[in-house]
């Protein structure tokens, strides 16, 4: 089966970073537009020569056309994600989240359900496109025994659908235990695979301790 894969390092000193908490729906800010300004250049006009006979007659000039130059290609790889074996990745801010759910339904509705669970959130994306994502997930909150350190609550793993090459996916990491602001849903490996599963994608499966 091909597929790639990947682990990433759990920071503990990064863990409150990675929680979701979503308490209300702030209104996305405007992005500016990378999209260049398409202007026509102005047309020759016509000039006026005299004859002997003081007939005014009408000349035209060679009428010049300009090409228009290309749009540029879109940007990659993307700005601020990390990268191993053709993957990409990065935990984006609340407000990217935000802004990317404007315009997907599914993805509002993932995040609305983080008001009742704990979740996480990352974007991934590859240059050959994945048939399907795997996320593997800890669940994670602070050992109240020994400062600094941290206990496991459990396991979760999330299947994300499709991807062409190339395109971000926005992920919800949503895990079975209700939300507080101290559990946090820490990505611990990703896979992009290559061929079909008979799994129900998208899902997420929490397995607790």
């Amino acid at each position: 089966m091909k597929r790639l894969f990947f682990a990433i390092t759990l920071v503990i000193s990064l863990l409150p970073t990675q929680s979701l908490a979503v308490t209300e729906s702030p209104t996305p800010s405007p992005t500016a537009s990378n999209s260049p300004t398409v202007g026509s250049s102005p047309s020759p006009t016509a000039t006026k020569s005299a004859t002997p006979t003081k007939k005014p007659t009408t000349t035209k000039k060679p009428s010049s056309t300009k090409k228009a130059a290309p749009s540029p290609s879109a940007k990659w790889p993307p700005k601020g994600f990390k990268v191993m074996d053709d993957v990409y990745w990065r935990t984006p801010s609340v407000e990217t989240m935000m802004n990317v759910a404007a315009g997907d339904a599914a993805l509002t509705r993932a995040i609305k359900v983080c008001k009742e669970f704990s979740c996480g959130r990352i974007q991934v994306a590859s240059v050959l496109g994945c048939v399907y994502w795997e996320i593997e997930s800890r669940v994670v909150s602070p050992n109240p025994d020994a400062a600094g350190s941290f206990l496991t609550m459990g396991m979760l793993r999330t299947l994300v659908k499709s991807t062409a090459g190339k395109e971000i996916a926005t992920i919800v990491l949503r895990s079975g235990v209700a939300y507080s602001p101290t559990v946090a849903v820490v990505p611990t490996a990703i896979v992009c695979h290559q061929n079909q599963t008979t799994e129900r994608v998208p899902s997420n499966t929490y397995v607790g301790r």
